[in-house]
């Protein structure tokens, strides 16, 4: 792509802890000037500590603006990334739409006035972009689909559908995660593009790291899972599992959305605070194994889990519910189809028990997020060449 092309990126909150858009456009930066506006949510805030912690940082955000992010992630050069935090309020129906609206596209075209950028290409992940789409002169328009977002907990599904409806009309392509995602467009005849989510193999291969302080002290073996704490997980297998199996340790690590309270009567559960990103390493080395215990339905076959191939990487042992995108790797993992396999693992766990897995070092050079980067970039050159 010329290096006159130039970014406008609707997505999650920059510096926060990293998605996959952020991961990708981390190496675009090397080459590409990035407008990045973080966004608000879909899901309406509850009379939570958790959403009132949010809406702290957020105002603060908007309080006190900065051009650049003081936080960037490993080799993105803050020379060529803007960050805007406009003000906005979290509700998207009716006069908050619209002074969102006026707010955003506002703020962005005075960053885009002053960094002298003209013609963007607009990259979107959230469906409320499509009220953004055709204010800037955009040259085109990218869906980087990384959830079935109408079907997430807590969102109102008939607003977030209409909105990725209007998104979805109003775009050149779509990039989606997930095969299941893949389908979902795919059968609505738009041009789609399936893209998995990669790995930064540097950061979770190395040899070096120390296990994380948060965890040294937890007795072994150890079991866990990084990652958002929400009702995707399947709380009551865990219950079942932490009775069965109280001499090992089961730890949750991340933010929590749901009551954890009827696990933390067991003392072999762990709940631990979410950690920056350059941290989890050290978390996932002190873990003897991954899981990813998933509820399994329509909505959850959807999701890409980031922590897979990071799981991976770091060389721990997986098991997992048989989500759709997690059986493409079933040669790697123990795919538990139901509580009684879940259990059986964990007998052999105990027992220490070989576990006959491949080796996925050699798959995993092939799903950098460098290279996931280049992908994204050469669709859009290669769909879109003006």
């Amino acid at each position: 792509m010329p290096s006159k092309d130039s970014f406008i990126v609707f997505s999650d909150d920059w510096g926060e802890h990293p998605s996959s858009s952020q991961h990708i456009f981390n190496h675009i930066l090397k080459d590409h000037k990035v407008i990045w506006v973080n966004t608000i949510g879909m899901r309406p805030p509850r009379p939570t500590s958790q959403d009132l912690k949010k809406a702290i940082k957020k105002i603060k955000k908007m309080i006190h603006p900065s051009p650049t992010s003081k936080r960037t992630m490993p080799y993105a050069p803050a020379m060529n990334l803007t960050v805007l935090q406009p003000p906005m309020v979290p509700y998207n129906f009716g006069p908050f739409r619209k002074l969102n609206r006026l707010s955003v596209v506002r703020s962005v075209k005075n960053a885009m006035e002053r960094l002298g950028i003209k013609e963007p290409v607009l990259v979107t992940t959230v469906p409320n972009a499509c009220d953004y789409v055709g204010a800037f002169n955009e040259k085109r328009v990218v869906y980087y689909c990384v959830d079935d977002f109408a079907n997430w907990p807590g969102h109102s599904k008939e607003i977030v559908q209409e909105m990725e409806n209007e998104l979805v009309k109003k775009c050149d392509l779509v990039v989606a995660t997930s095969k299941k995602l893949y389908d979902k467009f795919h059968l609505q005849g738009k041009r789609v593009f399936l893209l998995s989510h990669g790995v930064d193999l540097e950061r979770f291969t190395s040899s070096k790291i120390p296990i994380h302080r948060s965890i040294a002290s937890i007795p072994v073996p150890r079991i866990g899972y990084v990652g958002l704490i929400d009702e995707r997980l399947d709380l009551e297998l865990l219950e079942d599992l932490l009775k069965r199996f109280p001499q090992i340790s089961f730890v949750l690590v991340g933010q929590n959305e749901v009551d954890l309270s009827h696990l933390k009567r067991y003392q072999n559960f762990y709940h631990i605070p979410p950690c920056p990103y350059e941290e989890v390493p050290s978390v996932l080395k002190g873990l003897d194994v991954g899981i990813l215990p998933y509820k399994v339905n329509e909505f959850t076959h959807t999701i890409s889990p980031l922590k897979l191939k990071e799981y991976l990487a770091a060389g721990l042992k997986v098991m997992a519910s048989p989500l759709q995108e997690i059986l493409n790797w079933k040669e790697y993992v123990l795919i538990a189809y139901s509580p009684t396999d879940w259990i059986e693992v964990l007998e052999r766990l105990e027992n220490k028990a070989p576990w006959h897995l491949k080796d996925p070092a050699p798959l995993l050079e092939k799903e950098s997020w460098q290279e996931k980067a280049k992908i994204m970039k050469d669709l859009i050159i290669k769909e879109y060449q003006p």
